[in-house]
């Protein structure tokens, strides 16, 4: 079980989370809402370890898989090389799963830079997928995709998600049927 309890996140003197818990049991899909603003993208930030809590623990997370709500791909390598340079996969694997998210053999070796934002942001939701991790964060997973790539990517994320305990912050209500999801958390 990983739990989150009464934790503090501050940006200076304004604490974006106050005293928020929540558990998270093992393997299972928790879907996180709110109003922007509301400390979403901090809760994971915190659980990732990118950000120091104020106030509170978080425990059972281990280590983490994050989807940034930015691509964040390494912009001179190409999509396969984002992928095996920081999963550890080979050539063969990073082809076969960029395939399944639809890329063709022509744009699997454009560079990052060269991408559309649809194909960036497919490229790094394989790359937290294939990332060897106990959890996996997914801020904002499946925006800017068109419906027919949501669900192959969909299809990819299912498949792969190992039973891995999944935090998904999300505005579209789609993503937590989709994601089958076990748990809601409205912040």
């Amino acid at each position: 079980m990983a739990e989150v309890k009464n934790l503090t996140v501050r940006y200076g003197k304004n604490a974006v989370l106050k005293d928020f818990s929540a558990e998270f049991p093992e393997g299972s899909v928790t879907a996180i809402s709110g109003r922007s603003g509301c400390g979403k993208t901090t809760l994971l930030s915190a659980v990732s370890g990118l950000l120091r809590p104020a106030h509170g623990t978080l425990s059972g997370f281990g280590t983490c898989s994050v989807l940034f709500q930015e691509d964040r791909l390494l912009p001179f390598l190409t999509a396969v090389k984002n992928l095996t340079v920081t999963t550890g996969c080979t050539e063969t694997e990073a082809k076969n799963a960029l395939m399944q998210v639809g890329f063709d053999m022509e744009d699997i070796e454009k560079t990052a830079s060269a991408l559309s934002g649809g194909m960036a942001r497919r490229v790094a939701i394989v790359r937290a997928i294939l990332a060897e991790s106990d959890t996996l964060i997914l801020d904002e997973p499946f925006k800017g995709l068109d419906d027919k790539t949501r669900g192959e990517v969909l299809r990819f994320v299912n498949a792969n998600r190992r039973g891995r305990t999944t935090l998904v912050v999300t505005h579209d209500p789609r993503d937590a049927g989709d994601l089958n999801a076990d748990r809601f958390i409205n912040m």
